[in-house]
């Protein structure tokens, strides 16, 4: 209508004016519009079922046998009877001592708790070894060729002279003490020992250790002889390079 007024124009700058609103939604659709379909699909299920006669939906299943569920799955393997415990291994019978001259060598083996034990060397190639000796002293007189002192533990050992050596191996804890004269001392894989010198076997005397530890020798006095001097074994040493080779010399702990 050319007589309507026009809208008023939107103020100079502003914003121009929302749209209109959009129309309204549809409405829900009707219930029971599909109930025709449902119940035909009802009737094909019951009509499936009436065709597997009498039986119904058992029909179909395994007929269960008697017996228990499990009768044709293969038996376990039955259990292996543990092994009896090893015995205990009954503890070595002790053997019985010694101390007898077997041709040309005194054997004194297994002596425990003895201390008075006595031999007396005759012939200067005879020998004297004493093995496996526990707590025990020995007495040695006369010259013999040589002393050899083997595992042995807290045992002491006194002779008089030895042409060529007295040993000691594998052993701890001994005393042995020369009253003549005996020009080598040879010590392997030994702890604890005490070597009591004469004043005559001092002079000529070489000392060999190896592997030992804690082994104190003891003489008298030059001036006193009623007085003792002892000295200890060396057992750390240090080796440097000097002068194009190797030196080894023993460490000292003196202040």
């Amino acid at each position: 209508d050319p007589q309507r007024a026009a809208p008023p124009a939107p103020p100079a700058g502003g914003a121009p004016p929302p749209p209109p609103p959009g129309p309204p939604p549809p409405p829900p659709p009707a219930a029971g519009g599909n109930d025709g379909g449902n119940e035909d699909a009802a009737a094909a299920l019951f009509a499936s079922i009436n065709q597997l006669g009498e039986g119904g939906i058992r029909a179909g299943l395994k007929k269960a046998t008697k017996g228990p569920v499990n009768e044709e799955a293969p038996k376990a393997a039955a259990p292996k009877p543990k092994a009896a415990p090893a015995a205990k291994s009954a503890p070595a019978a002790e053997k019985p001592s010694k101390c007898a001259l077997v041709g040309k060598k005194w054997e004194i083996e297994y002596q425990n708790n003895e201390h008075e034990i006595v031999i007396d060397v005759t012939d200067i190639k005879h020998t004297v070894y004493i093995f496996k000796c526990n707590k025990a002293t020995i007495q040695v007189k006369g010259k013999c060729n040589s002393i050899s002192i083997d595992n042995c533990v807290k045992t002491a050992v006194v002779f008089e002279n030895a042409l060529s050596q007295a040993e000691i191996v594998n052993s701890r804890d001994i005393q042995i003490q020369c009253t003549g004269n005996a020009p080598a001392i040879n010590m392997d894989n030994c702890t604890a020992v005490t070597y009591y010198m004469s004043a005559e076997s001092v002079e000529n005397a070489h000392i060999i250790t190896a592997k030992c530890a804690a082994i104190n020798i003891i003489r008298p006095k030059p001036d006193d002889p009623d007085d003792i001097l002892e000295t200890p074994i060396p057992e750390q040493f240090l080796t440097t390079f000097k002068n194009g080779q190797w030196v080894t010399e023993m460490v000292s702990h003196d202040d």
